[in-house]
This record gives structure tokens, sequence and C-alpha cells, in this order.
């Protein structure tokens, strides 16, 4: 049962060599089938039926190292089979993998309200949707990271100016400079209610 076993195991991966001649891997790049193809070989110890070890297969087999199989296969992982059908056509980073992740579908990359098929013919206006996804998602954060920015300024300035009106408080002033301070924090404090009731309303 075991040569038997042994014996299809053989043929499966007899068959899929043949096909694919080391799957493209030596490039650098591969489709997601056959990445799946490594991840079964991998996961159901298919190997065995040509090599002694998985290192030994990867290299007398794929002529790739050990190491690389396993780049692939734990980046396919990472990204999941949409993304990584996606990858095979257009380079998303791994900074990427959630912003894309959020657009993609079994039937394509969503778009300007359409979905875009995940083919080779496609290449063109996927890379054009990319760019734009990305281009929109950099504006975004732009937009935050200013806001965060001029908030950050804000409140170190308001605190600073809270300080030294506390600091004013405690001198021995006179009258005129006495009516001065109280006239700034009563204009100050109607400001931050405006501010605060504008808040609410929005």
């Amino acid at each position: 049962m075991d040569q038997a076993k042994n014996t299809e195991d053989a043929f499966k991966l007899g068959t899929w060599l043949g096909r694919q001649q080391a799957m493209g891997l030596i490039a650098g790049r591969c489709t997601v089938a056959e990445i799946e193809c490594l991840v079964e070989t991998y996961e159901n110890k298919l190997y065995l039926a040509l090599e002694p070890t998985w290192e030994e297969y990867c290299k007398n087999r794929l002529g790739i190292s050990r190491r690389t199989a396993e780049r692939f296969m734990h980046t396919y992982r990472r990204q999941g089979p949409n993304l990584a059908r996606l990858n095979c056509f257009v380079r998303i980073r791994p900074t990427e993998y959630q912003r894309f992740d959020a657009v993609l579908t079994e039937e394509g990359l969503l778009h300007g309200g359409e979905i875009i098929a995940i083919e080779a013919h496609n290449t063109p206006r996927l890379a054009q949707a990319v760019e734009a996804i990305r281009q929109a998602s950099a504006s975004g954060s732009e937009l935050v990271d200013g806001a965060t920015r001029a908030f950050a300024k804000a409140e170190k300035l308001l605190n600073t100016a809270l300080a030294e009106f506390g600091r004013l408080q405690m001198m021995d002033l006179d009258e005129e400079f006495r009516l001065r301070l109280a006239a700034a924090v009563e204009a100050g404090r109607d400001h931050l209610l405006q501010l605060c009731a504008a808040q609410r309303g929005s």
C-alpha cells in the first residue's frame, strides 16, 4: 500500500514538475497555482516519493534553496489567495497587504465602482487601479498626519498659555495689569466655549 502511495505521489510530482520545469521559481516569481502545489507538496510530504528530505527536493527538483521555497509559502499564507493572485501581476508591498485585502474579492480588484478581473490581459488596468488606490490612501494619510501635528501644536500652545496666565495671577500686579489679565482670561474662556458649542453641534 505504501508502495502504491509512493508511486501515486511520484506521478503527481512528476506531472507537475514536467509541466512547469521548476515553475519559474528560479526567476523569483510563480503563479498562485504553483505556490499552492508547493504548499501541498510540503504539507503532505509528497516530496518523499522523490527525495529523502525537503531540502534536497528543493535543491534537486526545483533548483532553489529550502529557504526560498519556504519564503514563497510564508508570503502566500500572509497574503491569502486573492492578494497572491494580484501580486503575480502587480507588485504589492508587505506594508500594503491590509490596504489591498479590503478591496479584493474572488472576482477581482474593486476600484471605481467596478471589479477588474485578476488576469494577465488586465495587467495594465490592474496597475493603474493599484497606483490610484495607493495615491488615495497616501492623501488620506497626509490629512491624518496634518491633523495630528496641528492638534499637538495647539494643545502645547494652550497648555503654555494657561501656565503663563497662572504664573501672572500669582504675581503682585497693579490694578491695570489685573484688569488686563481678567479681560484676557474671559476672552479665552468665551472663545473656548464657542469651540465647545461648535464641536457638540458638528
